[in-house]
């Protein structure tokens, strides 16, 4: 299963942006030390539309356990949420516990302005 927003529609905020890569719908993309989800498939320098604030679930993490309401962190360099803070960058917060066995996250308060 891939990232899923879990916010109600008009609780999502979004942001409409023209990156120099190519993006890819639901996965995470490093821009300017914020972390922001496409919403959609775009090519390189092509306008797209972002998630910068949501709950969502079901992300890439790290071998880490976490208890609800830690802050939370994108390693970029393994392309996962982490609770490790070091070279890393705040993203949000937990909202439901994870054992350090879990492939994907639970629910995570995002916010690529967090920091």
């Amino acid at each position: 299963m891939s990232l899923q927003l879990r916010s109600s529609f008009d609780q999502i905020k979004t942001v409409q942006l023209t990156l120099a890569g190519a993006t890819n719908a639901h996965v995470p993309v490093l821009q300017n030390g914020h972390l922001l989800i496409p919403t959609d498939y775009a090519l390189a320098n092509a306008i797209n539309g972002f998630v910068y604030q949501s709950e969502i679930s079901d992300a890439p993490k790290a071998a880490v356990a976490w208890s609800a309401l830690d802050k939370l962190y994108w390693d970029n360099t393994a392309k996962v949420i982490t609770n490790v803070a070091t070279s890393n960058t705040l993203i949000g917060y937990a909202l439901q516990d994870a054992l350090s066995g879990d492939a994907i996250t639970g629910l995570v308060a995002f916010n690529a302005f967090a920091a």
